[in-house]
């Protein structure tokens, strides 16, 4: 009774992961495809993955339906099953381990990102990585053996052969270039990431305080500082051109005797010159020396510039913290679903007779394992506010746009009826007005 009911929710875990992952997978690849996301440095290998883990979850639903007794477990397609099952394991491992090292290098060197991360690059490891899985794991063709369970049949059972002396070698490669490398660079990476961001947070936070701390002038201070010195300095020079006319004045009227009436134009005269030539020649000399002051049009316009700029910068680095988030979260929920599974595969390298709780183990950590390949959907939706934004976009859009057809056909419905009530009551309203008149 009790393996009965293990096996039915064995069943329904596989029929939820299977459903899960077809749904969760095609629409993270249909949201990185979008144009806002296809920017981010990283959507081309989010992308690869989510494809990587959509060829999983087909192997999976066929072994679901070899489960539910359906022919479909022949040789050709239990050989294809591993062959795809070990290429898919490798390259979620190291599509993970990608976009990781891009966040390290976004974080680490974030003036050089640009220079280093491109599309191109991109395509060409992703391509060198699928040409080296295809190429390393056709050898399980070699060490993978096949049983006819009935001979009525052509179903078969895959497994691979102990027997041969390749098996072994061939494991411990696949555990190196699947587990060993890819976990424990991840690892240190995420390590790092989350110290720099910790680093960079704190100084931050040093930076703000000590700035609210320090003391400013203020602008009144320094205006009025301005002015009392330039007054002091326009009294200097007035009374000295002031004593240097007035002792001209004396020595004219010592030495020359003139008429009244020219001694009183020569006064005349000096008195204009007084008023007028000293503020004449002060106020060429506050021109030279005063420096330029742009209009108030100009310094509006470029404090509107700087603040849009620091605006932007922020918004970028917003946009980054956030990524890096997302990605952090992604690359450690990938360890925590994969580390126990591909640990206790490594463990059955060098154990020749495995005690039974370890095989208990290993299927509950298999269990486990296949749910890394539907979970990665949620981990964007719940970290990633742009991926969120655009889910609901997509799955709204449909619906939005039936909305407003529907809204729009209506309005246009009654915008022909009225035009067509006023055209015929117009008419009548004219005759009426000629019988009255």
């Amino acid at each position: 009774m009790s393996m009965a009911l293990t096996y039915k929710l064995q069943l329904i875990y596989y029929i939820v992961i299977a459903l899960t992952g077809l749904i969760g997978n095609t629409t993270t690849i249909i949201v990185f495809a979008q144009r806002r996301l296809r920017s981010l440095r990283s959507s081309f290998f989010l992308t690869c993955l989510a494809v990587t883990d959509l060829v999983f979850i087909f192997i999976l639903i066929i072994a679901l339906l070899d489960e539910l007794n359906a022919p479909v477990m022949t040789v050709p397609v239990c050989m294809l099953t591993i062959y795809l099952s070990h290429i898919a394991s490798f390259l979620s491992s190291n599509f993970t381990l990608a976009y990781t090292t891009h966040r390290l290098i976004a974080v680490l060197f974030p003036i050089k990102a640009t220079t280093f991360l491109k599309q191109r690059t991109n395509r060409i490891l992703a391509l060198t990585l699928l040409v080296f899985a295809c190429l390393f794991y056709s050898l399980s063709f070699s060490v993978t053996t096949t049983e006819y369970r009935t001979n009525t049949t052509n179903i078969v059972h895959c497994k691979e052969d102990r027997d041969k002396p390749l098996l072994f070698p061939f494991l411990v490669l696949d555990t190196l270039f699947t587990f060993i490398i890819p976990f424990s660079s991840i690892s240190v990476m995420n390590l790092t990431i989350v110290y720099k961001l910790q680093t960079k947070l704190t100084y931050q936070h040093h930076i703000s305080t000590t700035s609210s701390i320090t003391p400013s002038l203020s602008p009144s201070i320094k205006s009025s500082t301005n002015s009392s010195s330039l007054s002091t300095n326009e009294n200097i020079q007035i009374c000295q051109l002031n004593n240097g006319n007035g002792i001209n004045n004396n020595n004219n009227n010592n030495n020359n005797t003139i008429t009244d009436e020219s001694h009183r134009l020569l006064r005349h005269q000096n008195r204009s010159f007084l008023c007028v030539r000293p503020i004449q020649r002060y106020r060429r000399i506050n021109n030279r020396l005063a420096p330029y002051q742009p209009s108030k049009k100009q310094t509006s316009l470029y404090h509107k510039n700087a603040s849009i700029h620091i605006r932007s910068t922020q918004c970028r680095g917003t946009a980054s913290a956030k990524t890096t988030k997302m990605l952090l979260a992604a690359s450690t929920v990938f360890l925590v679903f994969n580390l126990p599974y591909h640990l206790l595969l490594f463990c059955f390298l060098f154990i020749k007779q495995q005690p039974s709780w370890m095989l208990d183990a290993v299927n509950i950590a298999r269990l486990w394992f296949f749910a890394s390949f539907c979970v990665n959907f949620f981990v964007y939706a719940i970290c990633g506010q742009r991926f969120r934004n655009e889910v609901v976009r997509l799955f709204c859009c449909s619906f939005i746009r039936r909305y407003i057809e529907t809204h729009n056909q209506k309005k246009l419905h009654e915008r022909q009826n009225s035009i067509y009530l006023s055209h015929r009551l117009l008419p009548i309203s004219l005759s009426r007005l000629s019988h009255s008149n």
